[in-house]
């Protein structure tokens, strides 16, 4: 296996940038994931780590050995696509094997090394049929097979598991993320899923508008966010934002009283749902707007003044409709953010 570095990174169309500027250091047997929206970059920085879109300027390493210029052959890298790119008038063994077949490895040892690499995804029983005979996973399993009868240096995953349905999607999570931690390969992985991402990753890459936003592992950009849009983007429900001008010491924003803030100006106060906590002597106040159960919680929809947030309560908690609540957060949990730059203002109040 094999890590992955890259230096100053950037890709253009002709004057439009894609990527800026971008720098990352992926080590040998992690598992990470590139997030974000659609139009991030996410997928043409995989791209362009497999050797499929060329590098418009700075460098691109795996392990010793600089890659920038080669051609995708040289790079010892397998790629599972969105579609599972499967031929469908193969069966499953043809699939997998493929890749043996056009590096004339002898059939011997090409049937080996499939029958290996089914083993490991669980597809010995299902060599003989044609995909047309397979469900949605089972599919993904094969293309899975396929990437890993290569031995490659690094596995790119790019949205694997975006056309399945959502229990499948489950369930294939936990089959990856088995796969990777027994074979302790190096995998990256583009999704715009952020459970996908925290579910999966070592560490998660957030990108938007081809700037990278925070790295870090699923914990560190959960509970400390970088600034608004890592904040707004994990997490469901989103985390609430609440505005407001910090004078002398003291937050004032439409249903937060008493609150102080780390430093004066125009800042956004955020907190997670469920950060709030029930008080009839809390700080903080809204009208219920709407409630949303859910089975193992119950979400209420509180206005607060122009802004709209969500708390959790218990299951079988539903106040009433106009009712007004009054709550509390958790101590450490109050995060504040200026308003105009969106940066993260960090520091004790």
């Amino acid at each position: 296996m094999s890590s992955v570095s890259l230096e100053d990174v950037e890709k253009s169309y002709g004057a439009f940038t894609v990527l800026k500027d971008l720098n990352l250091e992926i080590a040998d047997g992690e598992f990470v994931v590139l997030l974000g929206p659609s139009g991030c970059g996410k997928s043409t920085t995989m791209r362009m780590i497999a050797g499929l879109e060329t590098i418009s300027g700075g460098t691109l390493r795996m392990g010793e050995r600089e890659v920038t210029n080669m051609h995708p052959r040289e790079r010892n890298v397998a790629m599972v696509f969105q579609n599972y790119a499967l031929y469908p008038h193969m069966t499953v063994l043809d699939n997998i094997g493929y890749p043996l077949k056009v590096a004339r490895v002898d059939r011997a040892t090409r049937r080996r090394q499939i029958e290996d690499a089914a083993k490991k995804v669980d597809l010995l029983p299902y060599l003989d049929r044609y995909p047309r005979d397979l469900s949605g996973g089972q599919r993904q399993r094969v293309a899975l097979a396929r990437a890993l009868v290569r031995d490659p240096e690094v596995f790119l995953l790019d949205e694997p598991l975006s056309n399945l349905d959502a229990k499948l999607r489950v369930a294939m999570r936990a089959e990856i993320k088995h796969l990777q931690r027994s074979l302790g390969v190096t995998m990256i992985y583009v999704t715009h899923d952020q459970i996908e991402a925290m579910t999966l990753a070592d560490r998660v890459v957030l990108l938007s508008e081809g700037v990278i936003q925070q790295v870090g592992t699923p914990d560190d950009i959960y509970d400390d966010p970088d600034n608004l849009f890592v904040a707004g983007f994990i997490g469901s429900p989103p985390m609430n934002f609440v505005e407001g001008v910090a004078r002398d010491g003291t937050f004032t924003a439409t249903g937060v009283s008493n609150l102080a803030p780390p430093k004066d100006g125009k800042l956004t106060l955020g907190f997670r749902a469920e950060d709030a906590v029930l008080d009839q002597n809390g700080r903080f106040s809204g009208k219920v707007f709407e409630v949303e159960p859910t089975g193992e919680a119950t979400y209420v929809v509180l206005e607060m003044g122009a802004s709209r947030c969500i708390i959790r309560g218990d299951k079988k908690f539903r106040p009433p409709l106009g009712s007004e609540l009054r709550f509390e957060l958790q101590e450490g949990h109050s995060l504040f953010f200026e308003t105009e730059s969106g940066r993260r203002v960090r520091g004790a109040p």
